[in-house]
């Protein structure tokens, strides 16, 4: 499996308490320094794609400057609504003076790991992958790296989940879920993202399927709806788009925020 790692920063850089944006393999990755240690995660929030780097740091947590979601730097769990998947993590290292970072996220380097062992062999187990963890910053001596107590926990979970993990959401994901930002709905005046209308988005090679709701069962503007939504995804990801429109019946209660439509959180 791939074990790659890139110097993204030197120590000193980056300040106790701020935040670096850099390109991991083209993705944005935020690199944050917080109590003399590193943690870096994929600079997007879960809930629109909004930056999460343009966001207020308060200790470990960050929160997003678009909606108000929040989350912890060190798992990339949510802690705040209105989001409600974790943002992808990758892993942190210090050789010498060099910050470095996973080139894949620690869901991707576990499931490869895991995908990597035999089903069945008299031959000693391969060895695991190097942890998932954010090293202290200026402590790293050789090739070592150094775990973060606060990060070991869900490193601990990972390695005892299944290896069919449904893995987190891709960049690409999240990127087309920003592009719904814009698409509005004509009689309501909120976007179909505000609306919860957006169930599952699925990117595979050569097509991207979008399930979603309608407000009413005979929405007038659904051929409109469906049309805005593919040219949002095609923006993105150009490659031919499904909507799919999903029988269930709409509530406020799917709204990330039904205050906007003056009911009560």
């Amino acid at each position: 499996m791939s074990d790659r790692f890139m110097t993204v920063a030197k120590v000193g850089e980056i300040p106790e308490g701020g935040v670096k944006v850099v390109r991991v393999d083209d993705d944005p990755v935020a690199v944050f320094h917080v109590g003399g240690q590193y943690y870096a995660l994929a600079d997007l929030c879960t809930h629109d794609g909004g930056e999460l780097s343009d966001g207020e740091l308060d200790g470990h947590v960050i929160e997003c400057a678009r909606h108000g979601a929040r989350f912890d730097i060190r798992t990339g769990a949510v802690l705040a609504m209105p989001a409600t998947g974790a943002v992808p993590r990758h892993a942190v290292r210090v050789i010498g003076d060099q910050i470095q970072v996973a080139c894949e996220t620690c869901d991707e380097r576990e499931a490869a790991h895991a995908a990597a062992k035999p089903v069945a062999s008299t031959a000693p187990p391969a060895a695991a992958p190097p942890p998932c963890t954010d090293a202290p910053g200026g402590q790293a001596a050789g090739r070592r790296a150094f775990e973060s107590p606060a990060a070991s926990e869900p490193a601990a979970a990972s390695a005892a989940a299944p290896a069919m993990a449904t893995p987190a959401p891709s960049l690409q994901e999240f990127a087309v879920r920003a592009a719904f930002e814009t698409v509005m709905d004509p009689e309501i005046q909120l976007s179909v993202v505000d609306l919860g209308l957006i169930r599952e988005v699925v990117i595979k090679p050569g097509r991207t399927l979008v399930r979603m709701l309608l407000t009413t069962p005979f929405c007038p503007y659904a051929p409109q709806l469906t049309e805005d939504v593919k040219q949002a995804a095609m923006s993105v990801v150009a490659q031919p788009c499904e909507v799919e429109i999903l029988p269930d019946a709409w509530s406020p209660e799917l709204m990330p925020d039904p205050g906007l439509l003056g009911f009560s959180t």
